[in-house]
Order: C-alpha cells, then structure tokens, then sequence
C-alpha cells in the first residue's frame, strides 16, 4: 500500500508519497526480487520522482498541473524503511476542479490499493482510498473572481517574464534608444512602448473573446520574423524612423500570441472580460518593469566610457542586475542560466564598451545575435521542432 497525503491550496496541490522500501524497485526500474537500500533510493530519486509524476496526474478544470519535485526523505519503520517523496503540482490558475489520477503500481498488482488523506482548502480532512476500478478523485472548491483577477494578472507578469521572443522583441526596440538626448530617448521609448501595448491589448482582447482567431502555425513563425526585421533595421540605421508605426504593426501579431497562451490555460466563464483585462495589465506590468531596468542600463553604457573610478555608474548597474535577478527568480526562472544572463551580460558590457564602443558592442553585437535567434525560432515554429530541448526559447 502507497500512504499520500494531497493539500489542495491556491494553485497548488502538495502531495507527500510514502512508499515502503519493498515496492520501490518497481519506481526504479531495478531488480524487483530484493528489497532496495537506502543509498539505491538516494541515487535513484530522479528515476522515483518521474515514476510518480508518470502515474499520478493533477488537472485542474481540465488543464495540466506541472509535477515540481520538492524533496526526498527515508524514515525508518520495524523492518526497513520508507521513502518520503513530496511534489508540488503548479496548476496556472486558482485550483477550482481539480482531478487527480492515480496509477501507482496498478499495473503490476491490480489489487493494489493507494490509501490518501485529502484536505482542500479550510476543510476538513478526509480519507480516499484508490483501487483499480476507481483511480480518480474529483476535488472541488469555490473560486472568487477575485481569485479570477489575480491569477490572470499574475500569469501576465509571468509570461513575459518567461516568453523570450517577447523579451528579444523589447530589447531590440531599446537597443537604439541610447544614441537620443535623454528627452529625445524616453520620447523614443514611450512612443514604441505606448504603440506596442495598444496594438497587442487590441488583438489579445478580440482573440480572447473569441472575435477573431489566427491559427498558432502563423502567429508563431511571424513572432520570430518581427524580431528578425527589427534586429536587421538596427543593424542597417542606428535611429530608426517611425520606429512607434512599425511597433504598433508587429505589436498586433504578438497580441495573438499572447492570446494562445490564454487558449492553453482557459479563460473562465465567470469574470470573462475582467479575467482578460487583468492578463493584459499583468502583461503591461511586466513590459514596464523590464523597461525600467534596461533602459537606465543602456543609457549608462552610452553615456559612460566605464574607465577606473566610475564607482557611481557601476553601483547604479550592480543595483540594476540584482532588482532583474530577485524578480525574475521569483517568477520561477532557472536559477544559474538567470544569473548568467542578469550579471553576465552587464558584465561583459562594462569590459567591452570601453574597447569598442557603445555602436559595435551593444547597437551591432547585440542585434546580431538577435537576428540568429529570431532566425532560429523561425526555423523551429515553420518545421515544428524544439531544438536544444527548448533552451533558447
């Protein structure tokens, strides 16, 4: 028998797995004639955590809830041990119709039986116990609209803070503000910021509302060209015309794949409109904090030479980068790809922009690189792969 315990709580079902040392060889994939050791256990935890994430599924109001691993521990008990496996299941939305299927060790013991105790928000814990010909639990709880509100707003701030070719989008928008006066380079970026939020905030609310509709297979690829032609614009002229006209245009075609995101997570039918509105300025909030930390950055790279002594430019950056790490890792980003990025690439800068100049190391450097990747994208959505196992996006 499997001991569970499952906490249903905003959007997370915390589930703690208890399995005896005599069942474990099944999870992981050994000789099943002997009972395993601690040390196999130990070693072997990667291979227990995708077993449990393989047979036991969380769906809340029919969409996936991510399995996160959160630790392994070995209590003792009178003739061996058992192995104390927690996972957290992140659902996207507030855990409203949660279903969970368990399909521990059915297939080698029909007989098995999987005995949880259940407690769903302030209710009171109960018991259920999974047998063959009843694998699944229905849990449900009441969700506000307020609830509605926040968790939108928090998966707009989310999506941006993860949706790279958004992110390459605004970085290649901002890389030529630099070379303005400073009037002239925050007109340049409310202009293109104002123009982008209007045009996306347009077609995600008509997507959402199901007004109008383009298939993924087309918004994707034309993503990946929007940051291509900017990057190439960038390359070409240092002070792009109407950069705010072409913003709006391409601004449109990223409102729709902001829209697919709603489609995978579901919108609900209560709170419809506010549910929208709310994913739209979590989608602003997260474009303005990323412009108000880069921004000030490339402006201090154009406006600084970087030689010894300039403590004030350099302390004005350390604070910058630490203000991207804290919130960026707090919306789940990897933590050591983060860190190269957010300290890195700033680091980098301050070694070569006194050598080569703001122009070729950030204007040219910089869109290099982006076109490659826009080429790269484009590449991946027309043929339908992942590459890399999606590492760069």
């Amino acid at each position: 028998m499997v001991y569970s315990e499952l906490v249903v709580q905003g959007r997370t079902v915390a589930a703690t797995f208890q399995l005896s040392d005599a069942d474990l060889a099944a999870t992981l994939a050994i000789d099943k004639e002997r009972k395993v050791d601690r040390a196999e256990v130990l070693a072997g935890s990667g291979k227990l955590f995708d077993y449990l994430a393989r047979h036991v599924t969380v769906t809340n109001v029919q969409f996936p809830c991510k399995p996160e691993p959160r630790g392994l521990e070995l209590a003792d008990k009178a003739d061996g041990f058992f192995a104390v496996a927690r996972l957290d299941y992140q659902c996207k939305r507030t855990a409203a119709d949660v279903v969970v299927r368990y399909d521990v060790f059915f297939d080698v013991d029909p007989r098995h039986q999987g005995f949880a105790r259940v407690r769903v928000g302030s209710e009171a814990e109960r018991e259920h116990v999974f047998r063959t010909q009843d694998r699944e639990l229905h849990l449900q709880r009441p969700v506000t609209l307020w609830d509605h509100v926040r968790d939108y707003l928090y998966l707009g701030v989310e999506h941006i803070f993860t949706g790279y070719d958004h992110l390459a989008f605004l970085f290649g928008l901002l890389i030529v503000a630099g070379f303005q006066t400073l009037r002239g380079g925050l007109r340049y970026v409310l202009g293109v910021v104002t123009a982008f939020t209007v045009a996306h905030s347009l077609t995600l609310i008509c997507a959402g509302l199901d007004w109008v509709r383009l298939p993924a297979r087309f918004v994707e690829p034309a993503i990946a060209l929007s940051i291509f032609y900017v990057a190439v614009e960038n390359l070409m002229v240092n002070k792009p015309r109407h950069r705010w006209l072409l913003t709006f245009g391409f601004g449109l075609v990223h409102g729709f794949g902001f829209a697919s995101v709603l489609r995978e997570i579901g919108l609900p039918p209560r709170g419809l409109v506010l549910s929208l509105l709310s994913f739209n300025v979590g989608v602003e909030l997260g474009q303005l904090s990323i412009v108000a930390l880069v921004s000030p950055a490339l402006y201090l790279f154009t406006r600084s030479t970087w030689r010894a002594g300039n403590r004030g430019g350099l302390a004005w950056l350390a604070a910058l980068a630490a203000g991207a790490f804290g919130l960026l890792h707090h919306f789940g980003l990897p933590t050591a790809q983060l860190a190269v990025v957010v300290f890195g690439v700033p680091l980098a800068l301050v070694l070569v922009v006194p050598r080569f100049g703001y122009d070729r190391a950030v204007r040219l450097a910089g869109s290099l690189i982006l076109a490659g990747l826009a080429a790269f994208w484009f590449l991946e959505r027309i043929l339908e792969k992942s590459w890399l196992a999606g590492a760069l996006g």
